[in-house]
């Protein structure tokens, strides 16, 4: 938009539609007002807090033209991929699932989050609900792939604190929104930051006690059509106050879509591979003492019943099928053992190079989550090459 010129003076008239204009945004700040979100350049920060479905409401308001534009850019996705209507994908997909049970049952609240966002930018509530199960639309069909996400995370070591860092990686028509939720929960004095897509309630984040969570999507393994979607295991994980609550909670729950999750702490951080039916964690070798994951299963054998069948059709074994991602050979050279340095210019190096396709056409961000007494959240929103990391701490008062 081109600014207009100027005169030297304002005209009486002006100065006060000016104050009108100032005192109004300031006021609708203070409200949480639906129709400014906070910008920092590409990235859009939202503030949130109060019910859940308060919370949603507000995220809906406030992101209501992207939201509309993404669900019509989803809706096209899903009528080209799947060659039905999306309204019809959509009742089918809530026929052959049930996930809301587990919803309520591990992430009371969530729900209502997700009316909340639906009425505030004015859509139906079965569209709201679909659209939050991204990986479990890839899991219940027919993508096994080997392309998506790549993290990386390090357990406190060397002087350096505990990181838990990603590219998320997902289709191109999701880009040019990306968004973070800040979510204050007083009643936990617990502060949030959660990276995601605008109508969407996570896809990674970290919270004010320093736990954190990436995830990588391993459609090989197994997937349950009532368990715990991804997006909710994430923000379930996001409400625990430690490191061991939250590998508690993974272990407890009964996920929907397989996913490899890197759950980190003020110490530790570790990636564990959870099917519907196991949890694995992966360890790169003996001792290591950091860790790293793309999209393949490397320890978790509860495969998806369709994969298997895959590979007999295509003559390969597991072993060759795990060879086969450039991205996870690429960091088993340059992460090779612990004389390795990890800290956080080495894994913005990491997550720039291109060559390797860490960083591609389909990453919609890049974060690096640093752990510790004062956690923040670097975050690129896009290609980190391109995209220079921004930083967001949380309020002194959240941090315990």
């Amino acid at each position: 938009m081109q600014k207009r010129k100027h005169s030297a003076t304002l005209s009486v008239n002006g100065i006060v539609l000016l104050l009108v204009l100032v005192i109004f945004q300031s006021l609708a700040f203070a409200a949480g007002d639906s129709s400014m979100p906070g910008r920092a350049e590409k990235l859009r920060i939202v503030d949130l807090e109060g019910t859940p479905y308060q919370m949603g409401k507000v995220h809906g308001q406030t992101l209501k033209t992207e939201i509309l534009d993404l669900l019509k850019r989803w809706k096209e996705d899903l009528a080209k991929t799947y060659r039905v209507t999306a309204e019809v994908f959509i009742q089918n997909l809530l026929k052959k699932t049930d996930f809301q049970p587990a919803i309520a049952r591990w992430t009371p609240g969530l729900l209502d989050e997700v009316r909340g966002i639906a009425d505030g930018a004015g859509v139906d509530f079965d569209t709201m609900y679909a659209y939050q199960l991204i990986d479990e639309i890839w899991a219940i069909n027919d993508d096994l792939g080997l392309s998506k996400c790549t993290s990386i995370a390090a357990g406190k070591r060397n002087g350096n604190p505990a990181y838990v860092a990603q590219t998320l990686d997902i289709p191109t028509f999701y880009h040019g929104f990306q968004t973070v939720l800040r979510i204050r929960d007083k009643r936990e004095d617990l502060e949030t930051l959660v990276f995601t897509i605008p109508g969407v309630v996570a896809a990674n984040g970290l919270n004010s006690r320093s736990v954190a969570v990436c995830v990588n999507a391993v459609t090989q393994l197994a997937y349950s059509p009532k368990g715990l979607p991804v997006a909710f295991v994430i923000r379930g994980i996001l409400r625990q106050k430690s490191y061991e609550q939250a590998v508690k909670f993974l272990q407890d729950i009964q996920p929907a879509a397989p996913q490899n999750y890197v759950i980190g702490g003020p110490a530790d951080a570790a990636a564990f591979e959870r099917s519907a039916g196991k949890m694995s964690r992966f360890i790169p070798f003996e001792g290591a003492e950091f860790t790293y994951h793309t999209n393949h299963p490397l320890i978790n054998d509860d495969f998806n019943p369709r994969f298997p069948e895959t590979l007999k059709r295509r003559e390969m074994t597991l072993e060759k099928y795990r060879t086969l991602c450039p991205r996870f050979n690429f960091l088993g050279q340059v992460l090779k053992d612990n004389a390795v340095a990890i800290d956080l210019a080495s894994l913005k190096t990491l997550f720039q190079n291109r060559a390797s396709g860490i960083n591609n056409a389909e990453t919609y961000g890049c974060t690096i989550m640093v752990l510790g007494e004062n956690p923040e959240l670097h975050i690129s929103p896009g290609r980190p090459d391109e995209e220079p990391f921004q930083v967001l701490a949380f309020s002194p008062r959240s941090v315990r």
